[in-house]
């Protein structure tokens, strides 16, 4: 599906994330400017093709009016969000991110409408549906109400109740290349540390970082207005199976699961949440309403070519 040229601005412009959606909306012929925190993440957002935007305060609503104004934002992208959903691991600023969805999405948001942006698209978590004991979950399935979520749950509930049309994408754990959770779980286990996984009973979602960056470029030019997808592969997989395909590919033993008292060195009550819970993700309406089709259909295929890059990347060196 090809549309008109779009302006597009996005959040976490030089994550993994944000440099994959960059690269396939370059290559569709948008024009992209990215957020960037400094000069050395703007020559990243270049490469990719993005103009690079700089901010001196994310939580201020009239600073990123005037960004969203000077780049002529048709679409905006705020990915920033999805630093947290990796593979979970401990370490990460939860009370930041929460920060961000308090206070940084509702200052884009409404920046976003006094600029005249056309659409919104905000991708949130799997995880909202909470410990499903293993069943499926659709669009139309509840969310688990907790407060460990509650500004991811506010976040949604913000973006699709207003008047500017939007569109939230649930992803399921994100992983792939230069992914910061899948670096760090990869540089664990050659370093062999202990890796914490949870419930081996506990199915988790998962989606590689260009299936859902294909995903999100999707929804930029649909624009399916006030409409929730789900975005995970055909593959519902616990978290101790990941790893052990992970480690077994690099040549490593699976690692055994850690005592009780080191679990909570290697993790915190958020990623515990995640990797206890169990659910299984259907995504397709998302396959249906906007065409998609994950390229990595399961978690295997994904580790296969995150790996292959890797490998090729390290050979360049």
């Amino acid at each position: 599906m090809q549309t008109n040229p779009l302006n597009v601005f996005i959040t976490g412009a030089t994550t993994a994330l944000g440099r994959a959606v960059t690269r396939r909306l370059v290559a569709r012929g948008h024009r992209v400017t990215g957020l960037t925190p400094d000069s050395a993440h703007a020559t990243l957002a270049r490469q990719d093709g993005a103009i690079p935007a700089f901010i001196t305060d994310p939580f201020r609503a009239g600073e990123l009016k005037s960004l969203l104004r000077a780049a002529e934002a048709d679409v905006v992208l705020h990915l920033t969000p999805q630093l947290v959903n990796g593979f979970p691991r401990r370490g990460l600023d939860w009370a930041q991110n929460d920060r961000a969805l308090r206070e940084g999405l509702p200052a884009l948001h409404r920046a976003a409408i006094e600029a005249g942006v056309k659409f919104f698209v905000l991708p949130s978590y799997t995880f909202l549906y909470g410990d499903l004991h293993g069943e499926w979950a659709d669009e139309t399935t509840p969310r688990q109400e907790s407060p460990l979520w509650a500004a991811a749950l506010n976040a949604e509930d913000r973006v699709l109740d207003d008047a500017l049309p939007a569109c939230v994408i649930r992803a399921g754990t994100v992983y792939g290349p230069h992914e910061d959770g899948t670096e760090t779980l990869i540089e664990a286990l050659k370093r062999g540390r202990g890796v914490y996984t949870g419930d081996e009973n506990a199915l988790s979602a998962w989606i590689h970082v260009d299936d859902l960056a294909a995903a999100l470029v999707l929804a930029a030019e649909v624009m399916p207005d006030n409409q929730l997808f789900n975005a995970a592969d055909d593959m519902p997989a616990s978290a101790a199976a990941f790893v052990g395909y992970l480690a077994n590919n690099l040549g490593m033993p699976a690692p055994g699961a850690p005592p009780a008292f080191l679990r909570r060195a290697l993790t915190d009550e958020m990623q515990q949440a995640r990797l206890t819970a169990s659910h299984r993700i259907r995504s397709e309406k998302l396959k249906t309403a906007l065409g998609w089709t994950p390229r990595h259909a399961n978690y295997r295929a994904g580790i296969d070519h995150t790996l292959l890059i890797a490998r090729a990347e390290s050979a360049q060196r």
